[in-house]
């Protein structure tokens, strides 16, 4: 069939002008009103059509790799026959349609085929497609679809694909939707490429649900005869890709929703058929989901760093021990640990601390003990600091006795046990204001091969002040001497503090003599204390102690000003007082005699 000058005109239009002018935007609206206008507007060329540059084609296609429908034109169906004229031509498309930044010479040969009145075929108009593609070109792409319609050629999945692809990468899921109802019309049923641009394009534009209502078209179940389920939704025979679901799976963790995504990735395990799905895939979500979702991050270690052989650096590692330890997981801590340790990673205390806070919360104390014997073997100095998970857990009650069955079990087992641990028993033995249960602790040293440090006097100097008991804290000092355990910073820090618990507290400006001795400066929280004593007592030694914190530097600030203008009474407190005064005066205002 002929097709006329002005018609074929429509099919080279932006090829013509491609180099003379620049498009001006359209807005969506403007599009869809274009798509309802007759095929007239096509069919004339009496403005310059615009050029958008070559560098502009679609972001789908890699600047060094060719799609994978381009090589040997693969989607390109030929409608031609070597004897015919347009053959050559056609030929020369597919030739120029292989190089992805390729535009304006694809528009510059369909000039030719305008200019010899051959007839275009399919193949020609398809490639016509691409090429706007490539100049991220929609509206015209939706134009040259409408005029093969009109010519009596009617376009295939592919060239409706070719749409797919360039409104998704818009992100116009209202052409995309638009576009969806044509390859209806047109009795055609769409592919799994199809589907692929289309839940693409969704994600693109953060449209999650939209995405999985598609997904979850394309897996409806059916009866033994293909009908459609008890909802009635649509069957459709194709089955979902890989491509279907990783881009689903990526979005719902960038919107946070981990268990959604953690879901869609074991759907797309089961449908996606013999596809492998990579490791990078499991690792993404096992580090998004150590936020809140610890059966995705046990899932994805499993399956993606033991089964499929992924190696997650050092930071995701540490998600996973984080996540771990929040979540009284230690098992999955210590593979954690495990993996590092075969890849020669380098281990700090910060590594071992949420293995040692997983072990604890899951009330597992001989491996928390083992923990920090292993910290100390590798090379590393654990402190009560590094034990704090385990120190909380020991608050509660019932604990402590538990934690100390454990220890003397270990001992009779033939393990070591480190001081630290130890000192941890003893320091809660101290906050829960049980003195004697942490010098009965203390005491069993010995018959536990544990020789005390310094932390460990320290920790009995905790339960002294809880116990207001100086005479007992004099005798740990007295001990320390004895042992040829030198005294630190916490120690005097201990020791003043206890000191202010006494109605004499005259010790504390020993203490804190004997500790400048050392040449060791005091800190904040000793002068700030001394002073709030001294300020209860209403002692006039406290401007000098002012003024000597101040020499070290230290601010007094408002609230402490405050303390000791108010003879150490709380905002509280003298606000209570002041309220009291108020409410006296009034009360004698009341009971003046009125003339």
């Amino acid at each position: 069939m002929f097709i006329p000058r002005n018609q074929l005109c429509g099919i080279v239009h932006s090829g013509i002008h491609a180099r003379v002018a620049s498009t001006a935007v359209t807005t969506r609206h403007a599009t869809i009103t274009c798509l309802r206008q007759t095929h007239s507007s096509f069919h004339t060329s009496s403005g310059p059509r615009s050029s958008i540059p070559t560098s502009h084609y679609n972001p789908f296609i890699s600047s060094n790799t060719p799609r994978h429908r381009i090589p040997g034109a693969r989607g390109i169906i030929t409608g031609t026959y070597p004897s015919t004229p347009l053959n050559k031509y056609n030929h020369k498309l597919i030739t120029l349609l292989r190089d992805p930044q390729t535009c304006l010479p694809i528009f510059d040969k369909c000039r030719e085929i305008q200019e010899l009145n051959l007839k275009p075929d399919l193949t020609t108009y398809t490639v016509l497609l691409e090429a706007h593609e490539r100049n991220n070109d929609l509206e015209s792409i939706m134009r040259t679809l409408e005029e093969m319609e009109l010519v009596g050629i009617s376009p295939s999945i592919s060239a409706f694909n070719i749409a797919l692809r360039a409104a998704g990468s818009n992100g116009d899921t209202v052409m995309l939707e638009k576009i969806t109802e044509l390859i209806r019309k047109a009795g055609l049923q769409m592919n799994i490429n199809s589907y692929e641009i289309i839940i693409q394009g969704l994600c693109a534009n953060s449209e999650l649900e939209h995405a999985l209502d598609i997904l979850g078209d394309m897996t409806v179940s059916v009866d033994e005869e293909g009908q459609p389920d008890e909802n009635g939704r649509p069957t459709i025979d194709v089955r979902p890709s890989l491509q279907c679901f990783v881009p689903i799976i990526q979005l719902a963790q960038s919107l946070h929703e981990t268990e959604t995504a953690y879901l869609v990735l074991k759907m797309a395990e089961v449908q996606a058929g013999l596809a492998r799905i990579p490791a990078v895939v499991y690792t993404d979500l096992m580090a998004r989901a150590a936020d809140d979702y610890l059966p995705a991050v046990e899932y994805c270690w499993k399956k993606g760093v033991k089964e499929l052989g992924a190696c997650p650096d050092e930071g995701s590692c540490m998600l996973v021990l984080n996540c771990a330890a929040h979540e009284k997981a230690p098992q999955l801590s210590a593979e954690v640990i495990q993996y590092m340790g075969e890849n020669d990673m380098d281990f700090q205390e910060y590594h071992f601390a949420p293995l040692l806070q997983a072990f604890s919360l899951a009330g597992k104390y001989k491996s928390a003990f083992n923990v920090l014997s292993i910290m100390r073997t590798s090379g590393m100095k654990p402190t009560i600091l590094t034990a704090t998970s385990l120190l909380k857990v020991l608050d509660e009650q019932g604990n402590i006795n538990d934690a100390y069955t454990c220890m003397r079990e270990m001992h009779q087992e033939g393990k070591a046990i480190d001081v630290v641990a130890f000192n941890v028993l003893i320091e809660a033995c101290g906050r829960a204001k049980n003195l004697t249960q942490a010098m009965s602790i203390f005491d069993a040293a010995a018959s536990l091969s544990i020789k005390p440090d310094t932390d460990t006097y320290n920790a009995l100097l905790t339960g002294c002040i809880t116990d207001r008991n100086m005479s007992e804290g004099k005798n740990v000092i007295l001990m320390m001497q004895k042992e040829g355990v030198d005294p630190n910073v916490d120690t005097y820090q201990s020791l003043i503090t206890l000191c202010l618990t006494q109605i004499n507290y005259e010790d504390a400006f020993m203490y804190l003599e004997e500790m400048k001795s050392h040449d060791v400066i005091p800190s904040e929280s000793i002068y700030t204390s001394l002073v709030r004593k001294l300020a209860r007592e209403n002692d006039p030694r406290i401007k000098y102690a002012v003024e000597e914190m101040e020499s070290f530097g230290y601010v007094v600030g408002p609230n402490l000003r405050e303390y000791i203008e108010t003879g150490g009474l709380s905002n509280l407190e003298e606000s209570e007082r002041r309220k009291q005064i108020r409410v006296a005066q009034r009360r004698r205002s009341s009971n003046r005699p009125h003339f």
